[in-house]
């Protein structure tokens, strides 16, 4: 009698520490995976205006945002610049054990009056996972013309499906 107790006390054990593991493993991230960073981040940088949008795809590549004309200023030389949709690439790479990822992204810049180019917009950054793969932080250096400008970069927060307004539809 024991033994016909045990087996279904013992699938219903194994049942439920499985659902667990896949509920965890649904929310959490694996942070040392080389992917690990992929998705769309908002990132706090070091610039006359934040926040941005970082998009890590998974085949190296990556764009990022910012909100439209916040380079235009009346009082600057062609009233300042417009600059595009920022678009590089990004790797991972072990430095002494430790895991970054690393990567540059370029955006063109043009006259806000004239529409002419002027000089393009490069960023190369070095960051690492943070918060349990639910951040990233690290140094970034800006080249613009013969400007080059430390920086930092700070994803503050994944963006994520909106299961409750999805729900509500």
């Amino acid at each position: 009698m024991k033994k016909v107790l045990l087996v279904p006390v013992l699938l219903v054990t194994l049942t439920l520490g499985w659902a667990l593991a896949a509920a965890r493993g649904a929310s959490a991230v694996d942070d040392s995976s080389d992917n690990a960073i992929v998705g769309v981040w908002e990132v706090a940088a070091d610039a006359p205006y934040s926040p941005h949008l970082f998009t890590f795809h998974a085949d190296g590549t990556m764009t990022s945002t910012n909100p439209t004309n916040v380079q235009e200023r009346q009082a600057a030389p062609h009233g300042g610049t417009n600059d595009s949709l920022g678009m590089g690439a990004w790797k991972t790479e072990v430095e002494n054990g430790t895991k970054y990822f690393v990567g540059s992204f370029e955006e063109l810049n043009a006259f806000a009056d004239n529409h002419q180019p002027t000089d393009t917009l490069k960023v190369s950054f070095k960051v690492q996972l943070t918060n349990n793969g639910q951040g990233f932080d690290g140094p970034a250096i800006v080249h613009q013309g013969s400007d080059v400008i430390p920086s930092h970069v700070t994803g503050t927060q994944r963006v994520v499906v909106d299961q409750a307004a999805v729900d509500s539809l």
